[in-house]
């Protein structure tokens, strides 16, 4: 074989094909330039995977520093728009299988209806895809995600993150698809009878997600689902979690949420991650919510505690307070985030001693000023007395890799949250408005009245005056 022979573009275009699905559309898009063997290839690559990111630098992502610049270059986000549609037009007639779209920092003001957003998402339903990802945040003007997203047969991944300003009400008029198996939402405010129309529309999902959503519903019951994660998210009423088919679950609670999950007949639950979530500008009401979900993990073997803030710790205490053993515990794995694991150490006895058959416990510190050899010693003691239990610590988060993008997570939700809560308020603002204006018309109403009685008590009187004068002249004749 000759030296410097290129034996990857000898490759049949099926293969050359499947390995650019597994790039980026702007790195498939690149391959061009290899030779000319490769120039048309990319066009028949069936994923399309587009991050505004990808198209430009980072400095000019920084919304915290860059945001007058980024707002008076909006030509940037008009070609993104262009590259993706000229990647569309490429396509036509043939099957795409993925889509997904990241674009952050969304500053481009589009038409309601004409946002390029539901354009493309209506252009890929046409082609029967298998896999629909868009994250669009925060998006300057309203994204409307088009009902027919949730009647496209052939999908069995939707992902759906699509932050306005207000948290849009979900209520597609239909639901059905039948082969969905990923559901993950976010940003959106969801209602009972759309939690019902998804469990029933879906009929083979497995995984549900929601993400800093406004939660109107007390009630997840289904019998097939596996996985549920719900992040982030406010709701007034205690949800009830009745699943028997789940294995995993993951579930925040923040110290200003009043309510939090029962869980029932979770007979199948393995594995359970808690986040308990403080942050200086959250209100301080511990409630039973938080005691509430650790009584119904009794039975899981593998359980994951996040706490992040100061107050995360106290969450914690008030949760152990009365909560069972667990007596299937065999893994229990803690990370703090923004304070000292060393003040958990009360806490993290009791975890140990209440779970019988614990093996391993693993620990990662975030931002934590602790003294290592003292804190080390300190959880040595706690597992000393427990035989079969391994202490280790992990480099890296076991959920999350840094103290930022937990608290971007955490942020997020707290905003949706208070988009939520602002809505309401307008609600019944609007509520009110409508009363009193309704009061305001009777009384307009009952003045109008009064001034038509008055009107005509003056007529009458003048009647009266008119026949009293025609009564003087007939006298006088």
């Amino acid at each position: 074989m000759r030296r410097g022979t290129d034996r990857i573009s000898q490759l049949d275009d099926s293969v050359l094909t499947q390995i650019l699905s597994h790039r980026t559309t702007k790195e498939a898009a690149q391959s061009q330039a290899l030779s000319k063997r490769w120039q048309n290839v990319w066009v028949s690559v069936p994923v399309l995977d587009f991050d505004f990111a990808d198209y430009w630098s980072e400095d000019m992502l920084d919304i915290q520093e860059h945001t007058t610049f980024i707002y008076s270059r909006l030509e940037c986000h008009e070609n993104f728009v262009r590259i993706i549609d000229d990647a569309l037009a490429s396509r036509k007639g043939q099957q795409v299988d993925t889509f997904r779209l990241v674009w952050k920092y969304q500053v481009k003001d589009f038409d309601h209806l004409g946002h390029p957003v539901r354009r493309w998402i209506l252009l890929i339903l046409e082609k029967r895809p298998r896999v629909l990802s868009i994250y669009v945040q925060p998006s300057v003007c309203e994204v409307d995600v088009p009902n027919q997203a949730f009647t496209c047969p052939s999908l069995e991944e939707l992902k759906l993150h699509v932050d306005n300003r207000y948290p849009k009400v979900l209520r597609p008029p239909a639901v059905n698809l039948p082969n969905l198996r990923v559901l993950n939402l976010g940003y959106y405010s969801i209602e009972a009878d759309t939690m019902n129309k998804l469990l029933l529309g879906c009929p083979n999902l497995a995984e549900l997600e929601l993400f800093a959503c406004g939660l109107y519903f007390s009630e997840i019951s289904c019998g097939n689902l596996k996985s549920l994660v719900i992040f982030g998210c406010c709701h007034s009423a205690e949800i009830r979690v009745s699943i028997p088919s789940l294995q995993y679950l993951r579930v925040s609670i923040t110290s200003n949420q009043p309510v939090g999950f029962v869980l029932e007949n979770m007979t199948s639950l393995v594995k359970t991650c808690v986040f308990f979530l403080t942050a200086e500008y959250m209100d301080k009401e511990f409630s039973k919510s938080e005691s509430k979900i650790m009584n119904g993990l009794s039975g899981i073997t593998n359980l994951d505690i996040v706490l992040h803030g100061e107050d995360a710790k106290d969450m914690l205490k008030h949760a152990l307070e009365n909560f069972p053993s667990f007596v299937n515990l065999k893994a229990l794995h803690f990370e703090s985030f923004s304070f000292a694991l060393s003040d958990c150490i009360r806490q993290l006895d009791r975890l140990v001693r209440h779970s019988p058959l614990l093996e391993d416990l693993t620990f990662y510190r975030c931002e934590d000023e602790s003294d290592e050899n003292e804190l080390l010693a300190e959880l040595t003691a706690v597992v000393t007395d427990h035989g079969n239990c391994r202490l280790s610590e992990n480099t890296e988060g076991h959920t999350y890799g840094s103290l930022k993008e937990l608290e971007d997570l955490l942020n997020d939700g707290m905003n949706c949250a208070e988009k939520n809560r602002m809505q309401e308020v307008s609600s019944e603002d609007e509520d009110e408005e409508d009363v009193e204006g309704g009061e305001a018309d009777w009384d307009d109403e009952e003045e109008d009245a009064g001034d038509d009685e008055g009107e005509e008590e003056d007529e009458n009187a003048t009647d009266s005056e008119e026949v009293e004068e025609d009564e003087d002249d007939f006298e006088d004749v």
